[in-house]
């Protein structure tokens, strides 16, 4: 049987060129799933080995999210001459949602095999909605929550609904550093434990070692005895304004070099 290669190969040109286009379009898929998969990856890395670190500092001081709720939270203040605070009981089973939610994301992350927890430093509300795309609506509704939220409560979010908050709480209770409280020279003043956005009876605690203290540094810039409160590091007493600086170096450091070895 005679075969004319000529007419073959026109046939068979287009498709070779559909199935190229296909396996190309695949692996470059392929390439730049991974590429993203291995970015969530880095920055989930510097993010915990912070909180490891340094605890919730990220939080206290380095948040974007934190600082728009702080800016809030001055005009309710402002506002309404006073801020309120969610009653014991039913601030203890909603700090408790931010877990549960940080635990579901972490099944579904497995179950799926991708890595659908993210941290983020700007865009906070955007893996909220990232199991379901056609669902970026949850985000803008988050936003608007914790503003509303944030003009009546301190740290309204960071408390109840964070994921990055709840990773870094876990985390940061394996963190060498600390607040302290020094007994023989507190005076019991408990300015401390009103200032505290985490409502922690910081006065009554020997070390600040709570998953929930955003390590914001406000208690000791307002505790009136020098020395009652300090930061602590491997037992070591360090001054407030080197812990702020060394917090905010160790991010930097760690998010340019963590991705170069991803």
């Amino acid at each position: 049987m005679n075969i004319n290669t000529k007419k073959l190969a026109k046939t068979t040109i287009p498709f070779f060129l559909i199935m190229f286009s296909v396996v190309f379009s695949s692996l470059i898929e392929a390439i730049f799933e991974n590429a993203v998969q291995l970015s969530i990856m880095a920055a989930l890395i510097v993010f915990i080995l912070f909180a490891i670190i340094f605890k919730r500092s990220f939080c206290g001081f380095l948040c974007m999210v934190g600082a728009l709720q702080r800016i809030v939270g001055y005009i309710g203040f402002k506002l309404l001459k006073k801020r309120f605070t969610v009653p014991a009981t039913l601030d203890k089973y909603l700090r408790a949602v931010k877990y549960i939610i940080l635990t579901g994301f972490v099944a579904l992350s497995i179950a799926s095999g991708k890595f659908l927890l993210q941290v983020s430093v700007d865009d906070v509300f955007e893996q909220y909605s990232i199991i379901l795309p056609g669902l970026a609506w949850i985000s803008i509704m988050l936003m608007f929550v914790t503003i509303i939220g944030s003009f009546f409560i301190d740290y309204f979010f960071c408390k109840y609904i964070c994921i990055q908050g709840a990773i870094a709480g876990v985390a940061g209770r394996f963190s060498p550093s600390g607040i302290v409280r020094c007994e023989d020279k507190c005076i019991n003043c408990t300015l401390c434990t009103k200032k505290c956005p985490s409502n922690l009876e910081v006065h009554k605690m020997k070390k600040v070692i709570s998953a929930e203290c955003f390590n914001c540094q406000k208690c000791i810039v307002v505790c009136p005895k020098k020395g009652a409160l300090t930061n602590s590091f491997a037992g070591r007493k360090i001054p407030l304004v080197l812990f702020v600086a060394m917090a905010g170096m160790l991010y930097i450091l760690l998010t340019f070099l963590i991705p170069l070895f991803l």
